[in-house]
């Protein structure tokens, strides 16, 4: 199969994810009332929202495109999730 591998895709994104709410926690925890706590929160949280919507956007157009080149067979190879 030529299907352009996710799994190092994944990886980048899980540990961006990881990175925000290790920053969100640390931070509350830190319990700092101040401007800049707030405006990291909410960066970390608009950088989650915008990682998991392209990730799920980039994920779609990519099967698009596989179906496009490849025809209906190329998911035919894999196992049914349980």
């Amino acid at each position: 199969m030529n299907r352009p591998p996710w799994k190092a895709r994944r990886r980048r994104i899980d540990l961006a994810l990881v990175f925000c709410a290790v920053l969100i926690v640390w931070m509350l925890w830190r319990g700092d009332d101040t401007a800049l706590a707030s405006s990291a929160i909410n960066a970390c949280f608009l950088l989650a929202g915008t990682l998991l919507s392209v990730y799920t956007g980039a994920a779609v157009v990519d099967d698009r495109n596989v179906m496009q080149h490849m025809g209906p067979q190329a998911f035919e190879d894999e196992e049914p999730l349980p």
